[in-house]
């Protein structure tokens, strides 16, 4: 039984004539007719000559012959799976949170008397007061927590020694998706000890490392195979960022971007966000909702065009403050890597490192999240002008002390930091000398903050929403984007904290099949057939037939009709099995193979290689697409030879590109050496 719409519309006058009872009830507007659309039987009286009558049938029909291609078996498993992965994020995000708690003031504030501060979204109203009653102590208690942290990651999981984010990556390209169970465990524990005794590191990338292992065990649950496998990991990721941090929307984003310096896993997108909001809801509804920083919204605005020129230089400043930070960190992680001296022990040297600075700077120590807010809260008594570049060099420092030695946590908290102070030295700096002070130094230390981790981290569009979360709108969205696209073109494109990314998809192991076309597949056979010289009947006997395979050296003779059809094909050292008293006797009909494998000659040289090579033959007939007649046939000698041709042609190509672009090189550094040298000497 088919349902109809039948539209009532006000004003009330030509009433259609209902006879049966309406199902359901829609009110709509339509310019300024309100119209209820009533759904009921057919066969009812229907006044036509309504306003919009005819065009709201219409639309009603176009919509129910619309073809609905959505494939609700993808929205069902990821929205499933990202809820899955969302809650044990965010559980596992609220445990790590704690154990960094539980472990700082086992370590820093009973044994050396030292808190460090909260920011805004944890510290309260209550006023910080720098106190620390055992300082020489720091360098101890730092050197101790690297030493159990070297212990257990040699022992029971190796892979959880470093920034977690870079070790997702190298899973995610590189191992299918695959993350041993143990590894989110001991990542919790070794984290939560190495900042929690002072270890210069953040909570965001263990967290993005224990979710996305969390991930991968889902994953091996479900069944999923490795392309799935490698979307759950990526998820668990953003999920987990995006719950410690408070950035559901940036760690969504992050979790699709931060495989790649220049591209995108969209295929993440979906389920990273399903799978953020889930966790930072869970994380959310434990801790509260406020943001992780607390930030003077009234003043953090772009009020004036003038204002870009600071921004662009906060741009062009954190550029050259990342580079120095990447290769400061991998300079000293190189160092270490190559220390012939017991693994556990590295980042117990690194600790008491740490330690030592720390004495003088406390400010290097755990997070820093407390000091980044009261530079944000423009505490100079605690954070003068000159204490802001210190901390920006020493905890570059700190941090690659920390986690290149072996420790165990994140640089995405460290590079927020670094960041952020880059931005406060740079606002205060002007200030003092009386310019732009229009501009709030908050401002700058938010886009100096979103800037400096979009040019190390090469994820410049998540950084930029992850700004706007932070800000809880799109005040600096304009200075945000100007900065964040300087810092990230200047720094350049190998200057990545993550050393496991990869420049684009088809660099990636996970999409390298998707990039790599065969040669075979844009060849077709009709590139390499071979005219068959001969053709014989059915009729002929094995004797003609021998006779004329000798004279010609064929290997095969294919067997047509008399309008060039096939009917079957003859090899030679099938023939030689009869006796020659019978050869005479006995016809190509009665051994000729009837339904033999051919190709036709619009098919591709791959698919004529797959069909040789599986049947074990050496050549095979084709034939014409249009009336199957006989053309000729292909050989594998002919099909390797088309291919080497092709293979050469690329060669040639390949080496004409290169030495063009080392002659361009050539001219280019010419060029310079004469811009810049004198002409009179």
């Amino acid at each position: 039984m088919l349902i109809s719409p039948i539209f009532e519309l006000y004003p009330r006058k030509n009433y259609a004539s209902i006879q049966a009872h309406s199902l359901a009830q829609l009110i709509v507007r339509y310019n300024s007719y309100k119209a209820i659309i009533i759904i009921c039987i057919p066969g009812l009286a229907v006044k036509t000559d309504i306003p919009y009558y005819s065009q709201m049938i219409s639309m009603i029909r176009t919509i129910r012959n619309m073809k609905w291609n959505l494939d609700f078996s993808y929205f069902r498993k990821w929205i499933l799976i990202g809820f899955l992965l969302g809650i044990v994020a965010g559980l596992s995000a609220i445990g790590l949170f704690l154990s960094v708690e539980f472990f700082t003031g086992l370590f820093l504030q009973i044994g050396t008397g030292y808190t460090p501060p909260l920011p805004g979204g944890f510290q309260g109203s209550q006023t910080y007061a720098l106190i620390i009653e055992k300082p020489w102590l720091i360098p101890l208690i730092c050197g101790l927590g690297g030493l159990v942290v070297g212990l257990i990651t040699t022992r029971f999981s190796p892979e959880s020694e470093g920034h977690g984010t870079d070790a997702v990556i190298d899973a995610y390209h590189y191992k299918s998706g695959d993350i041993r169970a143990r590894v989110p465990l001991v990542k919790a524990v070794t984290s939560s000890i190495t900042i929690g005794s002072g270890g210069s590191g953040g909570t965001e990338g263990p967290a993005g490392q224990i979710a996305a292992g969390l991930g991968s065990i889902i994953g091996k649950l479900f069944k999923l195979n490795e392309d799935e496998r490698r979307i759950a990991v990526a998820a668990g990721l953003g999920a987990g960022i995006g719950s410690i941090f408070k950035i559901p929307l940036g760690g969504a984003v992050f979790s699709a971007e931060v495989f790649y310096r220049r591209d995108f896993e969209i295929r993440a997108l979906i389920p990273g966000l399903v799978a953020s909001v889930t966790g930072y809801t869970v994380f959310g509804f434990v801790f509260g909702w406020d943001r992780l920083f607390s930030i003077p919204l009234d003043l953090v605005k772009y009020t004036h065009p003038a204002s870009l020129i600071l921004y662009a230089i906060v741009g062009l400043v954190s550029a050259a403050v990342s580079v120095v930070y990447v290769k400061t960190f991998y300079l000293i992680s190189d160092y270490f890597s190559r220390l012939q001296i017991p693994k556990y022990l590295k980042p117990a040297i690194g600790g008491v490192l740490v330690g030592m600075i720390g004495i003088v700077f406390p400010q290097i120590l755990g997070t820093s999240y407390g000091w980044l807010q009261l530079a944000i809260d423009k505490d100079y008594a605690l954070m003068p002008f000159y204490i802001l570049g210190a901390v920006i060099v020493f905890k570059i420092l700190a941090t690659s002390l920390t986690i290149g030695t072996g420790g165990s946590a994140g640089v995405f908290g460290p590079s927020m930091v670094i960041g952020g102070l880059v931005g406060a030295f740079i606002g205060t700096g002007f200030h003092l000398i009386g310019l732009f002070t229009w501009i709030d130094v908050s401002s700058v230390i938010i886009v100096a903050m979103v800037s400096f981790f979009g040019a190390t981290a090469k994820t410049p569009i998540s950084s930029i929403i992850m700004g706007s979360e932070l800000t809880g709108g799109y005040a600096l969205l304009a200075p945000m984007m100007l900065a964040t696209f300087i810092a990230y073109i200047m720094s350049g494109q190998h200057n990545s904290i993550f050393r496991n990314q990869v420049l684009n998809r088809s660099d990636s192991p996970a999409h390298r099949m998707e990039y790599q076309r065969p040669i075979l597949s844009d060849l077709y056979v009709r590139d390499a057939v071979r005219e068959a010289d001969t053709k014989l009947s059915k009729d002929m006997s094995i004797e003609e037939t021998l006779q004329i395979m000798n004279r010609n050296n064929d290997k095969m003779i294919l067997v047509v009709d008399i309008q060039g059809i096939l009917e079957g094909v003859v090899y030679k050292h099938k023939l030689f099995e009869f006796p020659e008293e019978y050869r005479k006797s006995v016809s190509l009909e009665s051994i000729m193979i009837k339904d033999p494998f051919f190709v036709y000659n619009s098919d591709s040289l791959h698919n004529a290689l797959v069909r040789l090579s599986s049947n074990d033959l050496q050549e095979m007939p084709v034939l014409s697409n249009e009336d199957d007649k006989v053309i000729g046939k292909i050989t594998i000698s002919d099909l390797v030879k088309l291919y080497d041709k092709e293979v050469q042609k690329i060669i040639k190509v390949i080496n004409r590109t290169d030495i063009n672009t080392k002659n361009n090189d050539t001219t280019n550094k010419d060029h310079i050496k004469n811009k810049f040298t004198p002409s009179d000497q």
